[in-house]
């Protein structure tokens, strides 16, 4: 009977489909939720405390003492100050993927990265001569952990670096 006040409310089972539906809207969800709270949070290690680099200097250490053809005298420590070499080794550390497991590596140069705020950063940098090779970074402060560089950003540090 209408207009009588009452409300009936007829609760009907879902069949399997709509319970499918939902149960995939609640994943997809909670995924987006996940995602949302991992990208807020940083899937990468800022390695430079979103400090500016006002100079770079490479020393030549243990694998580089030893090579043919090492880029400078194993005494020798070159200083980069040029905005567009800093870029480059800025974008190259920026862009360094962590990697798993623990690291056995040997030296080849200790970087040292003076900072605006007048700190100093020590890594370990090993970008070979050879081509088509990726680098390696290794914060001093934790040796334990490495970051790969990509290829591309290899190839532009070794142009710097070997043939600067």
């Amino acid at each position: 009977m209408l207009g009588t006040g009452r409300s009936i409310n007829i609760d009907y089972p879902l069949d399997s489909t709509q319970k499918a539906v939902s149960c995939i809207r609640g994943k997809w969800l909670l995924m987006i939720i996940l995602a949302l709270c991992l990208g807020s949070a940083g899937c990468s290690t800022d390695l430079l405390d979103r400090q500016s680099i006002v100079t770079i200097t490479l020393e030549c250490a243990d694998f580089c003492k030893t090579m043919n053809n090492a880029p400078f005298a194993a005494e020798k420590i070159i200083s980069y100050e040029n905005a567009d070499e800093l870029r480059i080794f800025r974008r190259a550390i920026e862009t360094a993927v962590k990697m798993s497991g623990e690291l056995e590596y040997g030296v080849m140069f200790y970087m040292y990265l003076s900072m605006e705020d007048g700190t100093q950063k020590k890594f370990v940098l090993n970008v070979g001569d050879e081509e088509d090779q990726t680098g390696l970074l290794v914060d001093t402060a934790a040796s334990g952990q490495g970051y790969e560089i990509p290829e591309d950003q290899t190839a532009k540090l070794r142009e710097i670096i070997y043939e600067g």
